[in-house]
């Protein structure tokens, strides 16, 4: 009997290996041929080592050019026409509307992961109903579509008229075996801040960068880390002015972001939006408190004042507020912060909630395919 064919398409190999993995050694296991469709990386390897194929391509996946997108559906077309897959698995924005777009030609069930609403009442009148048109022909013949927050949920289920079934699902989840608890740093070390994401002000790169100016300035005794790259150059000047001054460490892309965890007292996550934030996932899992904006996919994974603490989105004052408030709690209640973030994870965010709710809508699929 042949394998059931499974394509899984994302904007690029990371978010498979950082997100994903799990989820895809178990189709691997349970006798799927698996199939990871994105431009190529440093990661798949990793993956047709252990049993997966891969289809590479290339893509611009932060630009805005149509004709490039229209391009990318056509690619997609191109590859699932030729590789008949029973079912395609998509995320991250551009794959899960134009891979949507591709599989609805061509008749194939579909599931959509959509990390991050581009929510339409956010732009501009044309870019709205441009977004609003994309979305519907991108997930109108969706199988299920998996929602990483309520907020993401009510919006699209609207735009769909709630004719597309769906599971809620707790974002990527976090692999609690890799993201192992950690005791807290000891009480004389500087108490260090992690911002982990892209430098572009939609992650809250601005808020985080004036607040430790102003954190520093008034508690020497303090850090504040930056991990990520660039996707706003005009960053860079500022942010070498400030490394050099010592008011912020910048520490580039690392691809295992545990032992920085391990050595930080929380994350401060200032995003603008979110599916379901990683960053204080694996934060939280490791025994850390997370500083995250008031948004959708932030306030889902902090209990505020108990494993962390939420502000109100762009609010930099506010941010600035809190995070004073958590350097003067007594070192006692860090570390009870950060082992309530723990149980936190361990009780609503486990990686294997999703993979065992993605199992079940494949199932169900190929039942009644």
């Amino acid at each position: 009997m042949d394998k059931k064919k499974i394509f899984l398409i994302a904007c690029e190999d990371y978010n498979f290996y950082n997100f994903r993995s799990e989820m895809i050694l178990k189709l691997v296991e349970l006798g799927f041929e698996v199939t990871l469709v994105c431009p190529k990386g440093n990661k798949i390897p990793y993956f047709i080592e252990r049993g997966c194929k891969f289809i590479g391509h290339t893509m611009n996946r932060r630009g805005m050019n149509p004709f490039e997108d229209i391009k990318l559906i056509h690619t997609y077309y191109k590859i699932f026409k030729g590789g008949k897959p029973d079912i395609v698995l998509s995320f991250t924005t551009k794959s899960v509307l134009y891979g949507g777009i591709a599989c609805r030609l061509l008749n194939i069930p579909y599931i959509v992961n959509n990390a991050g609403l581009l929510e339409p009442s956010n732009y501009n009148p044309i870019v709205g109903v441009c977004l609003r048109i994309l979305y519907k022909i991108g997930f109108k013949g969706a199988s299920c579509m998996m929602y990483q927050n309520s907020h993401e949920r009510n919006v699209l289920n609207a735009i769909l008229k709630n004719k597309v079934h769906f599971r809620d699902i707790p974002g990527s989840g976090v692999n609690l075996s890799v993201f192992k608890f950690v005791e807290y740093p000891k009480k004389d070390e500087p108490i260090t801040f992690n911002y982990v994401g892209r430098l572009v002000s939609i992650k809250g790169i601005d808020e985080y960068l004036k607040c430790a100016e102003v954190i520093k300035a008034k508690y020497p005794n303090t850090r504040f880390r930056i991990f990520g790259d660039y996707d706003d150059e005009h960053y860079r000047q500022r942010i070498d002015e400030m490394n050099s001054k010592g008011i912020v460490e910048y520490c580039g892309i690392q691809m295992d972001m545990k032992s920085y965890i391990a050595d930080a007292h929380a994350a401060i996550h200032a995003s603008y939006y979110e599916g379901m934030t990683n960053v204080v996932l694996e934060h939280g899992a490791m025994g850390r408190p997370s500083i995250g904006s008031e948004i959708p996919g932030v306030m889902e994974g902090i209990d505020d004042g108990k494993t962390g603490f939420v502000f109100p989105l762009k609010n930099v004052n506010a941010l600035i507020a809190v995070v004073e408030k958590f350097i003067m709690l007594p070192y006692e209640e860090k570390v009870a912060m950060g082992k309530a973030a723990r149980k936190k994870m361990e009780c609503e965010f486990d990686r294997t909630i999703v993979t065992n709710i993605y199992i079940e809508e494949i199932s169900k699929i190929l039942k009644n395919k």
